[in-house]
């Protein structure tokens, strides 16, 4: 039985963050990637934006070539599932019956698509190659089920390709259940006001539209894949449970979409699935791993999101209370900040507000009002 001084389960962003902080921050164990894809680790934004519309090639999407993990010294084991996690023994198993022994181990599974009969779901660079054929047509219809950032970023793309674009969602307003319905409907406005037509308030699709479609796309959310962690003993709710410093049991942490993590800027349990955080999470663990820091994970979550070239948003948070609104809507230029009923500011969300979205990050992270 072969070992590695530290081991990383999964291979998505935040799994290679920890590997990439780990070596940047000078650590010298030995790193192993156990990944269940047959690519090295990649960004996944680009699966439904700039890949997806054929914008930026593989090469883009990857986080680093092939030959850059090799000179790092950080084993990839590629198109490899882990089978199980000896919590005790510090061992996992994976295909093939091999067992490798750990020091360290973080678990960075990521998530799955809830699938829908007769659509395809956008996770993996094989799911934006597939709906990629049908957009470099030109024409056709795309319909697509679920109004989160993968739906509507989907459609968004779609459209800006000439296709017909029919967005379903139980949503009255698009991401109304991230930032209520003002700042919703702009949103909203700019995907009718550029062609995609949207069904509001549906729990399933119209009757006949799959069969009237070329395709249809489900953004119905996603599942946690924390089956491996429940059966080594871990403990779960809706994610991994880990501290406020990402450990789930002694030498062994989560990060990415699985970590429901004890926020120290909340005062709550977490889990947050964006790409932001599986980075910074990624980073927190392997900078640690090479001890380069002992404090607790406190960075605010930031999310970000574009409509086509039509429009884009960033945010952090999350929060909620009381929204006021500053600049023009109509111009695409604007911040919203959310306060608690003490006015301590709980999130933000800018169009071309870049500047007042850091400040509001900051604000946010030292418990402060709006400016």
């Amino acid at each position: 039985m072969g070992g590695y001084d530290n081991v990383i389960v999964g291979g998505g962003l935040s799994g290679g963050m920890v590997a990439q902080e780990y070596r940047e921050a000078a650590g010298q164990g030995s790193v192993l990637i156990v990944a269940g894809e047959p690519h090295p680790p990649y960004h996944r934004p680009p699966l439904t934006k700039e890949y997806l519309r054929r914008e930026k090639g593989l090469d883009d999407v990857y986080m680093h070539p092939a030959e850059w993990w090799t000179g790092q010294d950080v084993d990839l084991r590629l198109d490899t599932e882990v089978t199980d996690i000896d919590v005790a023994g510090r061992s996992i198993g994976i295909t093939g019956g091999e067992r490798i022994e750990f020091e360290r181990l973080v678990l960075a599974t990521g998530s799955t698509p809830r699938p829908l009969a007769g659509a395809q779901t956008i996770r993996r660079i094989e799911d934006s190659d597939a709906l990629a054929e049908v957009l470099q047509r030109g024409e056709g219809h795309v319909v697509v089920l679920g109004g989160g950032f993968i739906g509507v970023e989907a459609a968004a793309s779609a459209r800006m390709k000439g296709l017909e674009v029919t967005l379903v969602m139980q949503n009255q307003v698009v991401w109304d259940h991230l930032f209520g319905e003002q700042v919703g409907q702009y949103f909203h406005r700019h995907l009718e006001e550029h062609g995609v037509r949207i069904l509001s308030g549906r729990d399933g699709l119209p009757e006949g539209l799959a069969e009237r479609a070329d395709v249809v796309v489900a953004g119905i959310g996603v599942t946690p894949n924390i089956d491996l962690a429940r059966a080594a003993g871990l403990e779960t709710d809706t994610g991994v449970l880990v501290d406020e410093h990402l450990r789930a049991a002694d030498g062994i942490w989560a990060v990415g979409d699985i970590a429901e993590y004890r926020s120290v800027i909340h005062g709550r349990r977490i889990r947050i699935e964006h790409w932001d955080v599986a980075l910074n999470q990624g980073k927190y663990v392997g900078a640690t791993w090479a001890g380069k820091g002992d404090g607790p994970y406190d960075v605010v979550p930031y999310f970000f999101s574009d409509l086509a070239d039509w429009t884009w948003m960033e945010y952090v948070g999350p929060g909620e209370g009381e929204v006021e609104i500053r600049g023009s809507m109509a111009e695409d230029d604007f911040v919203a900040y959310w306060s608690d009923d003490s006015g301590r500011l709980t999130a933000a969300l800018g169009v071309n507000r870049s500047d007042e979205v850091e400040q509001a990050k900051a604000l946010i992270r030292d418990g402060g009002k709006k400016p």
